[in-house]
């Protein structure tokens, strides 16, 4: 019997750990969803966060590498689970393995499949319509499932991709057809379930199981709609024994090898490989990537269409101001924002004028403030617009080298940071002076450069790498009021956008000389960086004429002005050692007690700077090298140990730290007691420092100026945050090899 309760407890330590900064955005710890192998031993687990107010959710996993230490990413799963020859599990594998004679219930969640399971129904989960393909789906070949989708777009999605998988593993599908259900958009089971209990109270678990397995199904006619993309298997024509194998022989097999799925694909390309006089099958998963990117490239070109310019001379201003009231019928923005967004799509018309291309930034704190919305009026306006949802990320560079398109992305926040090649197109692509990348291309495998320089709009929520965010225009948007009223874009006449497009097409023709030989005024009040991106749009609007330019002028300084910017991770560890100095009115401080107090702060960045681990000394010490500082030994009262002088830190602090404040701009007090919180300013000027010293608090340890929190009429009591390892919220699911309930614990 295996007995995973140290596992467990342990994964929930270290969730709470590296969580910690989520919760204190406002999400809540749910559940610790942990994967298994087919024995019931844990595998890795995902912790799930979800922001009780606005309904977002915060997903991880984190595992144990080779040598049992903790991280924040999936473990290797060829090491962990041979058996998927380097896929994901299903989730509740165990109760897969001990039971394969049951229908088994496929869900798009964890939660949902706890659910199923929790009633009695063997259940498990994939992720969305995109990760399918990396799960492990033979362990059900041959078996009866019963697929329930979400009832949205996404969900019929799933539906479609999941069904072609198992029907080609010969499984016996059914599908719940939630059309006849009644639930709510984005409704699921556990929708379903609720309603049935609101209806019924007394219902047990018993009788919601028949009632599920009464549930109607889709007939073999609305089935048959899901297999109609299934491509059928295809007749290789392979090398027969003792035949050459030719270039275009081996050509040709890879091209067949290339227009299969993914399933397909790895159910044939050893075969394949043997055949080609026993290629390694390294070799030709590279070729036929390198194939399938060519066939996506030639695919795509029917989305990038050219546009006819208008009959007659436009008025450039006049046009302007037509797709200016467009985006303030359909979008709820600011002024700043609508003038931003009317002269980057004049921007994507002259593009071949500019030295930089500014990526357009469209974001908001929460859904549904119509980031989509505005991204789609951008690509209907845009010069050769390319939605990138439906090529690979290998055929982005190759596209944007051929058709030098404008790339429109959205919710680029749910993959970005995991996506180099997408970041090193939008980083190579900002600037004329490095508008390249290089990638292995060819029969031969040979580095070639692709040109990349391109206008890009990007949508999503939250933040992006700070190298994308500093080439970028922020777009921010907000959530309109009840009583304001847009028009849905999807009403927008098409004859009405292709007619914009027209007169923006012929405005280029006849202005794209002008815009590059202009020359303009940048507002000395932003930073160079701004200034750059802001210069190409500042050109065509100095063109406008001066109304537009003044507009343009104020929408630069609402949006680009430096009371916006943010630290780097670099500047927030000089504003924080600089804080850490004055704290400890120190001029040198110790290497080691340097690092504790970088880690000791709940609010800073270092205490799981290391993927969930304190910031290691050897990070530290790179960091600071960036800018000539280094440790050496130091005297502190009888000890002389490696440290830190404030002296070699004094032009680095008035070179990189804003003298503007970050978070405060008044130094904390002290009490009697010395309860005073350990990041006492963020003001950097040390005219402002040396004015503000700390002095006593009577009655009371709280922080009653830089905390943004208002303090409660007991001003004895402070308001701290919660501790790090607060472990009170999560649910975990456990393996039902120790028990079958849902095991609840602190995490």
């Amino acid at each position: 019997m295996i007995d995973n309760t140290k596992t467990i407890e342990a994964a929930k330590a270290y969730a709470a750990q590296v969580t910690q900064s989520q919760k204190d955005k406002g999400f809540t710890a749910t559940h610790l969803h942990i994967y298994t192998d087919k024995d019931g031993a844990c595998l890795y687990f995902k912790p799930r966060l979800k922001n009780l107010n606005t309904g977002d959710k915060y997903i991880r996993s984190i595992s144990q590498d080779s040598s049992s230490k903790w991280q924040m990413r999936d473990p290797d799963f060829e090491r962990v689970y041979p058996e998927g020859g380097g896929k994901k599990p299903l989730y509740l594998l165990h109760d897969l393995a001990r039971d394969a004679s049951s229908m088994v219930y496929i869900f798009e969640g964890e939660q949902k499949a706890e659910l199923a399971q929790s009633l009695g129904l063997i259940a498990t989960t994939s992720g969305g319509s995109t990760q399918i393909d990396k799960y492990h789906w033979e362990v059900l070949a041959g078996r009866s499932v019963c697929l329930w989708a979400d009832n949205d777009d996404a969900g019929a999605k799933w539906l479609t991709a999941l069904y072609q998988t198992l029907s080609q593993l010969d499984c016996d599908v059914q599908v719940i057809d939630i059309d006849n259900l009644g639930l709510p958009e984005k409704g699921d089971i556990v929708d379903w379930v609720a309603i049935q209990r609101q209806a019924k109270p007394d219902m047990t678990n018993d009788d919601l199981v028949d009632a599920i397995k009464k549930l109607p199904t889709m007939s073999s006619e609305q089935l048959s709609i899901l297999t109609d993309d299934i491509a059928e298997p295809s007749s290789f024509i392979l090398p027969q024994d003792g035949e050459q194998v030719t270039p275009q022989l081996a050509q040709s097999v890879i091209e067949q090898l290339a227009a299969l799925n993914e399933l397909e694909y790895q159910l044939k390309r050893g075969e394949a490989a043997k055949a080609l006089n026993n290629m390694p099958v390294g070799t030709l998963d590279k070729l036929v990537k390198e194939t399938r990117a060519a066939l996506d490239v030639e695919q795509t070109k029917s989305l990038v269409i050219d546009t006819e310019p208008y009959q007659r001379a436009v008025d450039g201003a006049a046009a302007a101001d037509e797709i200016y009231g467009i985006i303030n019928q359909h979008i709820a923005c600011t002024d700043a924002v609508a003038i931003a967004t009317t002269l980057w799509i004049f921007f994507t018309w002259v593009v071949e004028a500019s030295h930089i291309a500014p990526i357009a930034w469209i974001n908001a704190p929460e859904k549904r403030c119509g980031k989509s919305q505005l991204l789609t009026l951008i690509s209907l306006m845009s010069k050769r617009s390319l939605p990138t949802s439906n090529i690979t990320a290998a055929a982005l560079f190759r596209c944007v080298e051929k058709y030098n398109p404008t790339l429109v992305i959205d919710e680029v926040d749910t993959f970005i940071k995991d996506n180099e090649d997408l970041r090193g197109i939008l980083n190579a692509g900002y600037s004329r002076d490095n508008p390249y990348i290089i990638r292995c291309s060819g029969d031969d495998n040979e580095p070639k450069e692709f040109f990349v320089y391109g206008a890009k709009a990007l949508s999503g929520i939250g933040k992006i790498p700070s190298t994308i965010m500093d080439r970028s225009i922020s777009l921010t948007l907000r959530r309109k009021h009840n009583h304001e009223r847009r028009d849905r874009v999807r009403d927008l006449s098409r004859d009405t956008t292709d007619t914009i497009k027209a007169k923006l097409a012929r405005w280029s023709d006849d202005n794209i000389a002008a815009v590059k030989d202009t020359k303009v005024m940048l507002p000395e009040s932003i930073n160079d960086r701004m200034q750059d991106n802001w210069e190409i749009l500042l050109k065509i609007a100095q063109l406008l004429g001066e109304d537009w330019l003044n507009r343009a002028h104020k929408a630069c300084i609402d949006i680009s002005g430096i009371e916006h910017d943010e630290p780097s991770l670099n500047e927030q560890l000089l504003i924080d050692i600089k804080q850490i100095f004055e704290r400890k009115k120190a001029t040198r401080i110790f290497s080691e007690d340097l690092l504790t107090a970088l880690c000791s702060d709940p609010e800073m960045n270092w205490a799981t700077y290391n993927r969930g681990q304190p910031i290691k000394q050897r990070q530290l010490a790179n960091r600071l090298k960036e800018y000539k500082i280094s440790s050496k030994s130091i005297r502190i009262g009888q000890d002389n140990r490696k440290g830190y002088d404030i002296a070699d830190f004094k032009d680095t602090f008035k070179r990189y730290i804003p003298d503007t404040p970050i978070l405060s701009v008044t130094t904390s007090q002290t009490s009697d007691s010395k309860g005073y919180r350990e990041k006492l300013s963020v003001t950097t000027s040390d005219s402002v420092t040396d004015r503000n010293q700390l002095q006593t608090l009577q009655g009371g340890t709280c922080d009653a100026v830089t905390d943004r929190n208002p303090l409660s009429d007991d001003t004895s009591t402070c308001n701290t945050k919660n501790a790090p390892n607060d472990t009170k919220n999560y649910v975990t699911h456990s393996t039902p090899v120790v028990t079958d309930k849902i095991v609840r614990g602190c995490l």
